[in-house]
């Protein structure tokens, strides 16, 4: 490795070690079966640390983190890169990162599952 790209790469490891990072990270897909979404743990999915990403089963139609907190950290971006949208939970709150428009999470959830369409009020 030349020089230059060493240290690229360690400057680029170095800030995203000084990012803040969630303290609590369990992360997984959104998997279709049948009409609704269910959750499938991955603990290869870890968006906040640096190595290479999981790769979503075929069916996933979102990924999903619970954090200690209800924030975007550093690195979730590179899950929306997989075309899919995130879903971060932290306690009986949630969010929800969207990429574009093309790909919006159009489903509400309803025990530990989540339903199509938004949620009737």
């Amino acid at each position: 490795m030349n020089r230059a790209l060493a240290i690229a790469v360690l400057t680029s490891l170095a800030t995203h070690a000084l990012a803040p990072q969630p303290r609590m990270e369990h992360c997984g897909w959104l998997v279709s079966q049948g009409n609704e979404l269910k959750p499938q743990p991955d603990q290869a999915l870890h968006p906040s640390d640096p190595k290479t990403l999981a790769t979503p089963p075929a069916q996933a139609k979102a990924a999903y983190c619970i954090r200690d907190t209800l924030l975007s950290y550093v690195g979730d971006e590179r899950v929306l890169k997989l075309g899919l949208p995130l879903v971060i939970r932290s306690g009986d709150k949630e969010g929800v990162l969207e990429a574009n428009p093309t790909v919006l999470f159009n489903y509400h959830k309803v025990g530990d599952k989540y339903l199509p369409g938004r949620q009737k009020e």
